[in-house]
């Protein structure tokens, strides 16, 4: 009996601490920042079209606003595909959203989308609250540094290479490429801490990673989130540590559902219906 209630308490302890973890992540905190922003307002807000293609998922809102975020395919397995008992389309952007915080890697990548589709509505109605920047990524990256990249970025590699040869790439999937040190992302606790520029891909957002993966950033000089499904609304990021958010605004959100569909990658999203974004916090270590 005396184990049974030891075993008791440790799952509550667990249970209460997995809450607590997931009032506090990031995904939480920008479910929340859209409330603030938005109020109830948020509720007339219509989904009016979900595509979740083979490299992209995209939405587009009511008001013609569109979001992507990647599609998890290498998280994602099993004969079950989307949990939600409903079709997404006609859905209040209100209620998408929360899917961000599902535990279904597809459904997690609509919230994404979602998202951002609402965010880039935002920059619109408040510009002033979102000063953006002709930073690139290179731009933040000395040849002395150690950089360490989680998410393989193919066309990003050679140029980073050409600035230093310290690079790590993190990735879980096998990556063929001579000149790069790649190792599983398993290894993030022994790269991290000891790297002076990390580049997170925004897919860590949607599979679960990207708290943890923060936790482990040490004394690194850059933090930079990349890539088109990162949210852009810079202010929760710089709070937790990023010095630099980067991501793609869909200019053209009927094109864009168009390129997801048809597979196509974030070389076609920014060919045909998107830009590229980037903010960079001024507090950023020197």
């Amino acid at each position: 009996m005396q184990r049974t209630e030891n075993s008791g308490k440790k799952e509550g302890f667990e249970d209460k601490k997995q809450t607590e973890e997931k009032e506090n992540s990031i995904l939480s905190s920008l479910v929340q920042e859209i409330r603030n922003d938005f109020g109830l307002a948020i509720e007339n807000i219509e989904v009016k079209d979900v595509r979740i293609g083979l490299a992209y998922t995209g939405v587009l809102l009511s008001e013609g606003y569109g979001g992507v975020a990647c599609t998890p395919l290498y998280e994602f397995s099993g004969c079950s595909t989307m949990n939600f008992s409903d079709t997404l389309k006609g859905k209040t952007a209100g209620k998408i959203i929360e899917l961000i915080l599902s535990k279904n890697l597809l459904e997690a990548a609509v919230g994404i989308a979602t998202i951002n589709a609402i965010f880039n509505m935002l920059r619109d109605l408040k510009p002033e609250n979102f000063p953006a920047s002709d930073t690139d990524v290179l731009d933040l990256i000395r040849p002395e540094d150690r950089v360490a990249m989680v998410g393989y970025f193919g066309s990003l590699v050679p140029k980073i290479l050409e600035i230093t040869d310290k690079l790590t790439v993190l990735e879980k999937r096998d990556i063929e490429a001579a000149k790069i040190r790649t190792l599983p992302s398993e290894n993030a606790g022994e790269i991290l801490p000891a790297s002076d520029v990390i580049i997170l891909s925004a897919s860590t957002l949607a599979n679960r990673t990207f708290d943890g993966l923060l936790d482990l950033r040490g004394a690194a000089r850059e933090v930079v989130l990349l890539g088109p499904s990162t949210p852009l609304y810079p202010k929760t990021f710089f709070e937790r540590g990023v010095t630099a958010v980067m991501g793609t605004h869909i200019l053209d959100p009927w094109t864009m559902l168009t390129v997801v569909s048809e597979a196509g990658g974030t070389k076609k999203l920014h060919k045909y219906c998107g830009e590229k974004v980037a903010f960079i916090t001024q507090d950023r270590l020197i």
